[in-house]
């Protein structure tokens, strides 16, 4: 079982000393969970700057301190609706995103009130169309999402953004394999549910202890554990789900195992955080590409099944030619399930340039598989 990423966040990355600690202290829990057996894939730091104005220019000295401390990924927060320099900010995320390799950002489409900021929609939709045709075949939506009622210190990315009173970490792991050890041969859904309640257990428990053993000595605050079974290449959540299906990812019964998997998710008696539901990134998972190849399912099916999961519409591959219209029709589409079901969701789209709906994708990239192109 591999660790995905160990996520440390921190109040202000302008600060030497504060990023300079997180990079030491992500060091060492990878260092620390290696010794005890576990492969750490990768190590972050997100953070929260987007309530200060800060020009292009500063923000990408930060990318270059962040890489001289050997820090592999960093969040530079959620822009949030409702804020004097909202749009201002909005505008400088796609120079942002060009114009460095590690960086990540977030825009959140929802208010406390229960509303969806309509008016930034729009203006998100435009940061991705503008990722998407200044970036190497869009490959820079990789590092942007929209999100929609997430909450602070999840530590995936994009989704990751802090909001402490100080210095915490939290984990992601991978996990799929669990889904597949649990499912592979259990006689019905719930049998398969059971045994995976069990794994992660006792998996998790590992896991939660080292990383109090490391809060502890370094005196920051552990956040939990983001259960999301999160898919990369062989290890496929699609893949694993169909042990429990009657046919294909996205055939009938798929819902289903979506609700059932989310509801074991959230019941483990570990400290959870993040999502702590089902991801279905159809870019980062070779068993949901080849079903979407298969037209096994669709935008819509996705959408639905956001429903009972965990992330939302996640790295999903759509024409180069879309509008802007048609990806805020979408955003706005995720916004209300999320408000109507009070529920953590995101969108990460990847217009890709050039490509038209059932064409293949060329990414060269092992972080993506390739896939054809959605209809939106």
């Amino acid at each position: 079982m591999k660790i995905r990423t160990i996520t440390t966040g921190i109040p202000f990355p302008f600060a030497p000393y504060q990023l300079q600690r997180a990079a030491k202290f992500n060091a060492a829990c990878q260092t620390y969970f290696e010794a005890n057996g576990y492969d750490v894939q990768t190590t972050r730091i997100s953070s929260q700057i987007w309530d200060e104005a800060r020009d292009i220019d500063t923000i990408l000295r930060l990318e270059a301190d962040a890489r001289a401390l050997g820090i592999d990924f960093l969040n530079l927060g959620t822009i949030l609706p409702g804020k004097r320099n909202t749009k201002d900010h909005l505008a400088c995320v796609p120079d942002v995103i060009v114009r460095s390799e590690i960086l990540f950002a977030t825009a959140t489409l929802t208010m406390p009130s229960g509303d969806v900021a309509s008016d930034i929609t729009e203006s998100t939709a435009e940061v991705i169309q503008q990722i998407a045709h200044r970036t190497d075949a869009g490959y820079g939506n990789l590092r942007f999402a929209a999100l929609m009622n997430c909450p602070p210190n999840t530590p995936f990315f994009p989704a990751a953004f802090w909001n402490d009173t100080r210095t915490n970490f939290g984990i992601g792991w991978q996990a799929s394999d669990l889904v597949q050890r649990a499912f592979t041969d259990a006689p019905n859904l719930e049998v398969g549910l059971q045994n995976l309640k069990a794994i992660m257990e006792a998996e998790g428990q590992k896991i939660v202890a080292l990383a109090e053993t490391l809060a502890q000595e370094w005196g920051i605050k552990f956040v939990g554990i983001d259960v999301s079974p999160a898919p990369m290449g062989d290890e496929s959540i699609a893949y694993a789900m169909e042990q429990q299906l009657p046919g294909l990812f996205g055939e009938r019964g798929t819902l289903a195992v979506a609700a059932g998997l989310t509801r074991t998710l959230r019941s483990l008696d570990l400290p959870l955080c993040g999502y702590s539901g089902l991801m279905l990134p159809v870019l980062e998972d070779v068993g949901l590409g080849k079903r979407s190849e298969a037209g096994c399912f669709n935008l819509d099916s996705l959408l639905l099944y956001s429903a009972v999961c965990g992330t939302g519409l996640d790295t999903i591959p759509i024409p180069g030619d879309v509008s802007t219209s048609q990806i805020a029709d979408i955003l706005t589409d995720v916004a209300a399930l999320s408000m109507q079901l009070t529920k953590p969701l995101s969108v990460r789209l990847f217009p890709v340039p050039g490509c038209k709906a059932g064409d293949m994708t060329h990414f060269q990239s092992p972080y993506l598989t390739n896939t054809t192109v959605m209809t939106v």
